[in-house]
């Protein structure tokens, strides 16, 4: 009984190994066939980019620098006076030019409601006739040459409006040996008509103007003492005696800017 209990395992074993089934070792499990996965080339995933826009160069902007305007005043035919009116901003300043003889005699009268719109004078050369640091209103000069001279109409604390009133007085020569004159005019567009005479301290002075004062007046100052005769006082005669030698002016003020055919007799002894 053992022989055939041993012949038949020698006869599985046999058959066993023949098969190529026969392993050593119960505890060691047959593992699973490697699969073989095929190589895949992989793809590259890039990020989808949105172009950011480049704006473009914006256009230069052309900056206008605009110089300041200068205005000439110029004085109508057989008048000795010009206004001009305008309108001036806080710090401004608005420019004119004023062509005037060599001994000539320069009025300037600036009027602005809050009495704040002051003047200044130059030479072409820059020289000072009136320092505009000086901040007045009025000026009365006795020009050293023959020029155009600068005026500056400076703002003041806010905009406001302005008159310049600008007078060229005619100078006035007696005859060789003469003591008076008689000079006949017109207050040409109602403008005052200004006259300049240049005499010595102590002389005695007399101007008779030949129309009512009610149609037209005079007033007298001289450039250096001031007035010697004020409009206010609307007179059409005066006699006083000059209290310095300088240039004294005479003006033939028609009343309402009346257009006055007139006579004014100047003495001076």
């Amino acid at each position: 009984m053992k022989s055939r209990i041993s012949t038949a395992i020698l006869v599985l074993l046999v058959i066993t190994a023949c098969n190529g089934m026969f392993e050593i070792g119960l505890e060691h499990t047959p593992s699973s066939p490697t699969s073989v996965v095929p190589f895949v080339t992989p793809t590259l995933i890039l990020p989808s980019l949105t172009p950011t826009p480049i704006p473009p160069s914006p256009t230069p902007q052309t900056t206008t620098t605009i110089a300041p305007t200068v205005m000439n005043i110029v004085l109508a035919p057989r008048t000795t006076a010009a206004v001009e009116q305008g309108i001036v901003q806080h710090g401004q300043v608005v420019t004119y030019t004023l062509d005037a003889g060599q001994s000539q005699s320069v009025i300037l009268i600036l009027y602005s409601p809050n009495n704040d719109v002051t003047l200044g004078v130059f030479e072409p050369n820059g020289n000072k006739l009136l320092d505009p640091a000086n901040q007045w209103t009025r000026w009365e000069g006795l020009m050293p040459k023959t020029e155009l001279v600068t005026i500056q109409v400076i703002g003041g604390a806010m905009t406001e409006d302005y008159t310049l009133t600008a007078k060229v007085a005619q100078l006035v020569n007696f005859a060789t040996g003469a003591t008076s004159i008689t000079l006949n005019g017109k207050t040409v567009n109602g403008y005052v008509f200004s006259y300049a005479l240049y005499c010595s301290a102590g002389q005695t002075m007399t101007a008779s103007l030949n129309v009512p004062s009610s149609i037209a007046y005079i007033d007298i100052f001289g450039l250096a003492s001031g007035i010697l005769l004020s409009s206010s006082s609307k007179a059409n005669t005066w006699t006083g005696v000059l209290p310095q030698t300088q240039n004294y002016v005479i003006e033939v003020i028609p009343n309402n800017g009346l257009v006055v055919n007139y006579s004014l007799k100047v003495s001076v002894h």
